[in-house]
């Protein structure tokens, strides 16, 4: 049965028995018979077929959802199989949104190998909703976001380490080393800000609601990297993690705009699915990030 719903969800996601029968490595003639003795199980029609593609009927709907679940938690428990042995091994699938993943998960990784170097990390990098979906679908065993907030109903976050952001500038920007910089220089300056959707735009909206801004000038990225070279450049200001900007503002190409006297801070949250149960290498992942040992 489990390889007649891999055949199932193959078709269903090439919409093709052909390009199915390719990914798959056998023959459309037996494509064709794992999706009818599947129907003929089910007792239901779960495809309509039309002259190049396939599309889903309603019964073909709930059984393609519930056969990405069914195949997923089969994957699982051989992974868990393979895992139970005296020394961890196996895949680890993390997931991390771009501040933490580009700029501290390397980090985290390079110390969590030299403890467990048998576990494989395979490692992808979104915003936080995207990171927080593929946790609760499956596509992930654990993520890591910027913020303490739910985002998803089939997740939860659990806060682990806290991280500041700071305004920053180009090093020869016309921005007072010293002294106060008032919310209306702050409304008056070109912003370099991130994507909806992304950990730290929703702090930007909260920076600006608290001093009562809103600034005409705003360029958005989807790259925090591109935002740290677009000030670099002289283009404008950024809200930023303090991990982001820290070898920038050691060399001294950026600086701190002087501009809150009160840190900014957030937390760095671990995602996870509600209700799940753990692999051993999820479980270690998990317990060292909370355990804060990062060499840096």
């Amino acid at each position: 049965m489990d390889w007649q719903l891999t055949v199932f969800v193959t078709v269903v996601e090439e919409q093709s028995f052909t390009r199915a029968a390719e990914k798959l490595h056998i023959s459309q003639p037996a494509i064709s018979q794992h999706i009818q003795t599947l129907e003929q199980r089910l007792d239901v029609r779960l495809l309509d077929r039309e002259r190049r593609r396939v599309r889903l009927n309603p019964a073909g709907e709930i059984v393609y959802r519930h056969a990405k679940e069914i195949l997923a938690l089969y994957d699982r428990m051989e992974r868990m199989l393979e895992q139970a042995q005296e020394e961890p091994s196996g895949a680890l699938r993390v997931g991390a949104s771009l501040t933490y993943g580009e700029y501290v998960l390397p980090h985290v990784i390079a110390s969590f190998r030299q403890r467990y170097p048998r576990i494989q990390p395979i490692v992808e990098i979104a915003n936080t909703q995207t990171i927080a979906h593929r946790v609760a679908v499956r596509d992930l065993d654990i993520g890591v976001v910027e913020g303490r907030d739910v985002v998803h109903d089939d997740v939860e976050l659990t806060p682990f380490a806290e991280d500041e952001l700071v305004i920053v500038c180009a090093k020869n920007a016309p921005w007072p080393p010293e002294g106060d910089v008032t919310p209306a220089d702050l409304a008056a300056a070109n912003w370099m800000i991130r994507e909806p959707g992304s950990g730290t735009r929703e702090f930007v909206d909260q920076l600006f609601l608290r001093l009562g801004i809103a600034p005409t000038s705003v360029t958005e990225y989807n790259s925090t990297q591109i935002i740290k070279e677009s000030v670099e450049a002289g283009l404008g200001i950024a809200l930023l993690s303090r991990w982001v900007v820290r070898k920038e503002l050691a060399w001294g190409t950026l600086r701190i705009v002087p501009a809150i006297h009160q840190p900014i801070t957030r937390w760095f949250s671990i995602v996870t699915r509600r209700s799940e149960f753990e692999t051993r290498a999820t479980l270690l992942f998990r317990e060292f990030l909370q355990s804060g040992q990062i060499s840096t």
